[in-house]
């Protein structure tokens, strides 16, 4: 099947359950995909049937919409194939006109494709496959099992970007349907386990948390605060990942570690807590044992990650609670600290990864893709890397004054930028032309 003349790529939209699902981060108020969609079918590129509309990963919010699916007893393990369908149901349901828009657009002789996402690593599944295609056309297109696509005979290569990020990689990636106790399921990436199991439940106070993207960045501003163990969770995870990068280096994060340590030698009550709930993981603990086995940050931080994935995520908080947590009073006036610069994985480490994916493919001549929330453009000469960001509201670390984390209980104060990438061929064979295109932005 020949490639089409115009390319247009968009990256992490994050659909979920619409209207009903008060956690569908996607920007539809306004049914912006709908209107994008058809728009495009309006020019003359789409009604020629000469365009091909990419979904460049994390287009279904799989993680986060209707979380009473997942039901897996191991937390080594995502959606079995039962369950990625339920939730892909109230997805279809939540914006049913976006999916009408995609059908007609096809309909006409263009293409959509969808390459999968941390998010939606769900798309293996066949029959997930199956339903999409029922409801978006027959012709609809898949990229799973690949690191990279490439189209206009290698000129243009997209990828997602999550596979160099230590927290949302997998290390199945071709074939991530695993034979798990209770049946075929989907493997779990440690970023969508801290999403499952902390994320969604703190999103309830403050429904921005979920748009810090990459999950680290949200663990880093978590550093600031030691109420209720968030200080504890946000270090176990940037733990998890200073094992694959070197990226804990902060004085916040090595002094939580050491106060971690300091409590578990001189408090008997924790040490005495921490040993009985070693005993949910089949080890026969006591204040002594724990207190011998676990004698640095790397095994007190393995140890938080395996009970991370067995208590009850209040439970976890409390016992890593390096200060009591206040009671949260029904006005909700307590906040989580300040939001620092969080550079652990961005602009940076993608750029990184084109120039390193141009230098080992000659003939690439753009380079598209996703996983940051963070729009990008750069020149390597001649050749082009783009990141169009997602389809949801996001903040800018980086640029972005200090805030307090109570700030964003209002999600509506911040801005979205639906940028598109478009990635234009001629039939001659002359240089592709890209560029980074909005829809709609709101300052």
């Amino acid at each position: 099947m020949s490639d089409r003349r115009q390319t247009l790529i968009v990256s992490d939209l994050h659909l979920g359950g619409g209207a009903a699902d008060p956690g569908d981060d996607h920007v539809y108020q306004d049914r912006q995909l709908e209107r994008f969609v058809r728009q495009r079918l309006a020019s003359p590129a789409g009604q020629a049937g000469d365009i091909e509309l990419f979904f460049n990963g994390d287009f279904l919010e799989f993680a986060q919409v209707r979380p009473q699916a997942y039901r897996s007893p191991s937390a080594d393990y995502w959606c079995s194939e039962a369950e990625s369908l339920e939730k892909l149901e109230a997805i279809l349901a939540g914006h049913d006109n976006s999916f009408a828009a995609l059908h007609d657009f096809q309909a006409a002789g263009n293409r959509v494709t969808l390459a999968a996402g941390n998010h939606d690593v769900d798309l293996y599944w066949p029959a997930v496959r199956k339903r999409l295609r029922a409801r978006i056309g027959p012709g609809l297109r898949f990229a799973t099992g690949v690191d990279w696509v490439e189209r206009h005979d290698g000129r243009l290569h997209i990828g997602h970007g999550h596979l160099e990020d230590p927290a949302n990689r997998f290390k199945h990636w071709s074939a991530p349907i695993l034979r798990a106790p209770d049946g075929a399921r989907l493997e779990m990436c440690p970023g969508t386990l801290f999403m499952v199991r902390f994320v969604n439940g703190l999103e309830a106070r403050y429904p921005f948390a979920d748009n810090l993207h990459p999950v680290q960045n949200l663990a880093t501003i978590l550093l600031r605060e030691d109420a209720g163990g968030f200080a504890s969770a946000g270090w176990m995870l940037l733990k998890f990942i200073a094992r694959h990068v070197k990226t804990l280096g902060s004085s916040e994060a090595a002094d939580v570690g050491r106060r971690l340590l300091a409590l578990l030698r001189e408090d008997d009550a924790f040490a005495q807590r921490l040993a009985a709930a070693s005993r949910l993981l089949g080890d026969d603990r006591s204040c002594a044992s724990v207190r011998r086995d676990v004698s640095d940050e790397e095994q007190l931080a393995d140890l938080m990650q395996r009970l991370f994935a067995v208590l009850p995520a209040d439970e976890w908080l409390a016992l890593f609670a390096l200060r009591p947590a206040p009671v949260l009073g029904a006005g909700g006036s307590k906040t989580l600290g300040t939001i620092i610069g969080a550079r652990h994985f961005g602009r940076e480490a993608l750029r990184d990864l084109a120039q390193r994916r141009f230098d080992a493919c000659p003939a690439a001549q753009v380079i598209v893709m996703g996983h940051t929330h963070l729009p990008d453009t750069r020149s390597f000469d001649k050749r082009h890397y783009l990141n169009p960001g997602s389809w949801t509201r996001y903040l800018d670390l980086e640029k972005h004054p200090p805030l307090r984390l109570d700030d964003l209980r209002d999600e509506a104060r911040f801005p979205y930028e639906l940028n598109y990438v478009v990635v234009e061929a001629d039939a001659d064979g002359t240089p592709l032309v890209a560029r980074l295109e909005c829809f709609e932005r709101r300052a």
